[in-house]
């Protein structure tokens, strides 16, 4: 693993598929499960951005040294979080008991130290690659228990960013960060979505319903047959 504490996420599969990763067309990203892989391709992307915050410099990594330097980050944040709660880190091996309940001493550590966005952020990967290996497992039961510090780290993180924003360096980041993710999201996304609605124009009389040329064009396109539902019912409202 690329990460030392890490025992799921392949983070070197991340960096690989991240910039072309979009929830409407691709169903999980890297090794995640579908249902965390839309939220932790924001997460992952906030933290190359904090990671190399030097686009050109980003942009020449090769995806594997870009995942080492992330999981560099992620483990500097967590031991400076574990030194603040007065304990060390579960190892990959660790019990499932034991790493819930070391993270719950993280989480009321994370939640009454003096930690910035990106530490919380680090902690917030940490857990989620911790929630993907417990429901990789089954276990998901304890899988619950981890999404509830899941969400309580997620208002915390929200909180810190709102006040963050009041920081010149904090908004110029903010600012790059939806920007640069903006641009690699919807770009590809934009095309395929006009290029379907005006085939839909064109030949949607040819098909016997509107379900059946969304399979259609859905399948031969790598869309998901529900978003060209989305996307054409969006547009038959626009138009009335």
């Amino acid at each position: 693993m690329l990460c030392e504490y890490f025992r799921y996420i392949d983070l070197e599969g991340v960096y690989e598929q991240l910039a072309a990763y979009s929830s409407h067309e691709t169903y999980s990203l890297s090794n995640i499960q579908e249902q965390f892989s839309e939220t932790l391709s924001s997460v992952f992307e906030d933290l190359s951005y904090i990671t190399c915050e030097d686009d050109a410099v980003r942009d020449k990594l090769k995806p594997i040294e870009l995942a080492a330097l992330v999981g560099d980050t992620i483990e500097e944040d967590l031991d400076r979080l574990a030194a603040a709660a007065n304990i060390s880190m579960p190892g990959p091996r660790s019990s499932t008991g034991t790493v819930i309940s070391k993270l719950t001493t993280l989480s009321i550590t994370s939640s009454f130290g003096d930690f910035d966005y990106w530490q919380k952020t680090s902690f917030l990967a940490y857990q989620y690659d911790f929630l993907c290996w417990l429901y990789s497992k089954g276990k998901f039961a304890e899988g619950f228990e981890v999404y509830e510090m899941i969400l309580r780290n997620f208002g915390e993180i929200s909180a810190k960013y709102a006040l963050n924003l009041s920081f010149a360096k904090q908004n110029e980041i903010a600012s790059n960060i939806a920007r640069e993710r903006a641009q690699k999201r919807h770009a590809s996304t934009n095309k395929k979505k006009t290029e379907l609605l005006d085939e839909w124009v064109r030949t949607g009389t040819e098909y016997k319903s509107r379900a059946d040329f969304c399979r259609i064009v859905s399948r031969r396109e790598g869309l998901k047959e529900r978003t060209a539902q989305e996307w054409i019912q969006a547009y038959e409202r626009e138009r009335r």
